[in-house]
Order: C-alpha cells, then sequence, then structure tokens
C-alpha cells in the first residue's frame, strides 16, 4: 500500500475523531498526517514523512495548547444567559398564595407566570420582589 494512502487515511481518521470531540484533541495530529502525505507526494523518503509527520504534530500541540486552546476555552465559559435571568429584581405580583411549607405558589413577572416560592407565606395580589431563581422557581420576598 502506498504510504500517501496511510497519510490519507490517517488524515481522515484524525478530523473525523476531531470532528466529534471539538476539543483540539487530534488536530495536530491531522495537520502532521496532511505535511506527511505532501512530502509523499513529492517522493521524500518515508522515514523523512515519518520523522516529519511527529515534528509537525508536536509543534502544531504546542501551538494549540500555548495559543490556540486559551482562547477557545475563554470563549466557551463566557456565561451563557437566558431569558429567565432577566426576572431577578423585577416585581411582580403574587397571583396565587405563596405557602412555604407546601412549596406552591405563583406569581406574574414581566408577563410571564412563575412558580414561587419564599421564607413566609405571600398571600395573593402582593407585590413581591425576585431575588433568585432556584431551578424552575421563583424565590421571592414581599416588597
Amino acid at each position: 500500500m502506498p504510504m500517501w494512502v496511510i497519510w490519507l487515511i490517517l488524515l481522515i481518521i484524525f478530523v473525523v475523531v476531531e470532528a466529534m470531540t471539538m476539543g483540539l484533541a487530534t488536530i495536530w495530529c491531522a495537520v502532521g498526517s496532511l505535511v506527511a502525505l505532501v512530502l509523499d507526494i513529492l517522493h521524500v523518503g518515508t522515514t523523512a514523512q515519518v520523522i516529519t509527520m511527529i515534528a509537525v504534530s508536536c509543534v502544531c500541540f504546542v501551538i494549540c495548547f500555548i495559543w490556540i486552546k486559551p482562547v477557545v476555552d475563554e470563549r466557551n465559559s463566557k456565561k451563557v444567559t437566558t431569558n429567565a435571568d432577566r426576572i431577578v429584581g423585577q416585581e411582580g405580583i403574587v397571583i396565587k398564595t405563596i405557602d412555604p411549607v407546601e412549596g406552591k405558589g405563583q406569581i406574574k413577572v414581566v408577563g410571564q407566570v412563575w412558580s414561587a416560592k419564599a421564607d413566609k407565606e405571600i398571600s395573593e395580589n402582593k407585590k413581591v420582589r425576585v431575588v433568585r431563581l432556584e431551578g424552575v422557581k421563583a424565590f421571592v420576598e414581599e416588597v
């Protein structure tokens, strides 16, 4: 089997693995395989191809982990806010009495109905402020 076929197979495997993980796990090996594939097409010896593949892969590995991965990780770690976050700090109205013992109650805030809970009972039609979200419930305090 010609070496260019082996380099092509390795290149495809590394690219597929990278596409599945999306974590810069094998991209450097894919680049090394690509360079070795080009060298084989240019009729460079097999030993030089293997050494070049290893060297290019190592250089790409260092580049990925020193310069590229920190940038990618920083972008991925930014907090993604949801529309739910916008109700925190907002005032609303109790539409079903909030009972802290049973954990039942509902409020209407920013035009949306939310299940709510509080430290004390709050009756209907009372104004409340959303303090935080606890799962799918708004934790409120009376205004």
